[in-house]
């Protein structure tokens, strides 16, 4: 498995997005975290740009990053944290998708890649000046200092 990371995804894979971003079999386990996260932050939504799709939630300028793995076939995610800044020390994680053979159960869950999207998410966090600490909406208990 070769995975890799990019805030773009091609507006051909439109379907496998909407696929893994609302549509996941898996969300029923967050679902009271993703009601909050509706709550605070508004719907997350796809928009077309120049580049590609890409997700705006709520009014909030938002940050995403998209894996994909190189071995398989097609330009289509098999990953996607959506994050955004809350204040000048925090960066909220508001949502994380895994398609479901990369999940703990999954074909490929050898991969942890819901712990290496949050591990990217922590990377870019530590760049930015001020952020101290990433807290992961769906479970506020969950703090990462950077």
């Amino acid at each position: 498995m070769n995975l890799v990371f990019s805030s773009k995804v091609p507006s051909e894979s439109r379907d496998a997005l909407e696929e893994l971003l609302f549509f996941n079999p898996r969300q029923h386990r967050v679902r009271e975290g993703i009601i909050n996260s509706l709550e605070q932050f508004g719907h997350p939504r796809l928009e077309q740009t120049a580049a590609g799709l890409s997700i705006c939630v709520g009014n909030h300028e938002a940050q995403t990053l998209f894996a994909y793995d190189q071995d398989r076939r097609g330009k289509v995610p098999v990953g996607v944290v959506v994050f955004l800044r809350t204040s000048p020390a925090e960066v909220a994680i508001v949502h994380v998708a895994v398609h479901p053979a990369y999940a703990l159960r999954g074909q490929k869950a050898g991969v942890g890649l819901g712990v290496a999207l949050v591990e990217k998410v922590k990377e870019i966090a530590a760049r930015i000046v001020g952020v101290q600490r990433i807290v992961f909406f769906y479970r506020r208990h969950v703090v990462i200092h950077v």
